[in-house]
């Protein structure tokens, strides 16, 4: 194993971790740097390499590419930017995990021991296939003879299912020589003596797995051209290969020249897209989502943008969406475990419309969601301002910013609110339940109107009398010796 962290204490710490856990790793060297990286890659072909992804500049990205796929068997990533550029980086080197730090022990230990279970050899090989690592190295090192044999392409769908593909395509019966390089999510095959462009031979594959299973595979067919590599061959494919992001799997793909180049797209959302999401997202308005989406992700045809720049937009998206989901405290729980769910879907699932679908449905679950948030948030301000209110009515000072500020809202959206549950204004429930309370008091007290008026947030005597006439048409004394019984007549 060769651990490449440019932090001398977390190389150590990791080290120690290697040997605690007990995993079947003879020997692990350190590397400080790149360079040192390199040099045990091809020094001692490694089974395992932890590497800490932020210590890569640019410019020699490509070095330390070519040196891990052709040198390294599995490889765990770290990184401290949990960002879409890492993951994706961590997607092309096909890593094993990518832990954000800072680091937790378990979850380190959990990835290296889901690395140190695989079988022995290259990346997914199944235990006990001859390895061929001429053919292995004609993948990604540029020998001077062109490519003489077909060189396909084997993906699943389901990375789940790459296993059973191999398996599939090492007891295939192949027209003529054929030799499977299984590589960690597909597998790539030579075929020296098929006849024409191999389409019609790829499609009898496609039969044939699908005659046993649910699940599609795509075979990208390159043809010998005469002047490219098997290097040159293989990688063309593998952008090829890239194009069932849009179309899907269940497909034969053959060069063309419209896959040739990708288009402009620009990964962020303008202004004006903002503004739309913002509006359609504040409306609620499912049909309005589903039709952007479906309109901006459903009908590419080619020239295809790149995949990378399609998922960075898909990002932008959720961005606004996070925005929502926090006006609406929905970060957290069953809704923000969906939303990651979402957002690993945008970042790994192999086939675009798959992603869009989720994210329509998961942006109904979370309107849902959002308005009945929204329905208790008006009905809690509701009852907060009715409790204060019930505690403070008979203080004659009682305003509606005081209630307002208490329940959390405007004086004018509390207003709204009150008007809308209860069918009253503020001053109207304010009068309501001082008279209550005064026609309580001088039902069951003795006390003097004026003593029942400063109890009650009347003020005066006066006003109150005012208030009983205006509201019930005669006098609190009136109204004190209709409800008191009256003695009993003289016989």
């Amino acid at each position: 194993m060769v651990i490449a962290e440019r932090d001398d204490k977390e190389r150590e710490a990791i080290r120690w971790l290697v040997s605690a856990y007990s995993l079947p790793i003879e020997q692990v060297y350190t590397a400080a740097t790149v360079e040192e990286m390199m040099a045990f890659l091809e020094r001692e072909a490694p089974e395992l390499l932890y590497v800490e992804l932020d210590m890569i500049p640019y410019e020699r990205w490509p070095q330390a590419t070519a040196h891990v796929r052709l040198f390294c068997q599995r490889v765990i990533a770290a990184t401290a930017e949990a960002t879409f550029a890492r993951a994706k980086q961590a997607i092309d080197w096909q890593c094993v995990d990518l832990l954000v730090k800072p680091l937790e022990p378990a979850r380190l230990k959990q990835a290296l021991r889901a690395a140190a279970s695989r079988s022995p050899g290259r990346p997914g090989l199944p235990a006990g296939l001859d390895v061929h690592h001429d053919d292995y190295r004609s993948l990604f090192c540029d020998f001077p003879s062109a490519a003489s044999a077909h060189v396909w392409l084997v993906q699943a769908e389901q990375p789940a299912l790459s296993q059973e593909v191999i398996r599939f395509l090492m007891d295939y019966p192949f027209r003529g020589r054929a030799r499977v390089l299984p590589l960690t999510r597909m597998a790539v095959c030579l075929l020296p003596d098929l006849p024409g462009d191999g389409k019609e031979e790829a499609w009898k594959l496609l039969r044939d797995w699908e005659e046993d299973h649910h699940e599609p595979l795509a075979v990208v067919v390159m043809p010998p051209d005469g002047r490219r590599t098997v290097r040159a061959q293989y990688q063309a494919a593998r952008r090829l290969l890239e194009t069932t992001f849009f179309i899907g799997y269940r497909q034969v793909i053959a060069p063309a020249s419209e896959y040739e180049q990708w288009r402009e797209l620009d990964p962020f959302l303008t202004p004006e897209e903002q503004r739309q999401w913002i509006e359609m997202l504040e409306r609620f308005d499912h049909e309005a989502v589903k039709r952007w989406l479906q309109r901006e992700f459903w009908h590419w045809s080619p020239p295809f943008p790149s995949p990378e720049m399609v998922r960075t937009r898909l990002t932008s998206i959720l961005a606004q969406i996070r925005r929502f989901m926090k006006t609406y405290r929905l970060d957290r729980g069953g809704t923000e475990r969906e939303y990651m769910r979402i957002f690993q879907d945008i970042l790994y699932n192999p086939v675009l419309y798959r992603i869009v679908q989720e994210l329509i449905l998961f942006l109904y679950r979370l309107f849902h969601e959002a308005k009945q948030a929204a329905e208790d948030a008006r009905v809690d301000a509701v009852e907060r301002g009715l409790r204060y209110m019930e505690a403070h009515f008979r203080d004659p000072s009682l305003t509606l910013e005081r209630v307002a500020a208490a329940a959390g809202r405007s004086p004018a959206y509390f207003s709204h609110l009150l008007s809308k549950k209860r069918g009253v204004t503020f001053r109207q429930w304010l009068t309501n339940r001082r008279l209550e309370e005064a026609k309580r008091l001088l039902r069951q007290t003795d006390l003097s109107i004026k003593e029942i008026a400063e109890q009650t947030g009347f003020r005066t005597a006066h006003y109150l009398t005012r208030v009983f006439k205006a509201e019930l048409n005669e006098t609190p004394t009136a109204y004190r010796d209709e409800q008191r019984p009256k003695p009993p007549s003289p016989r």
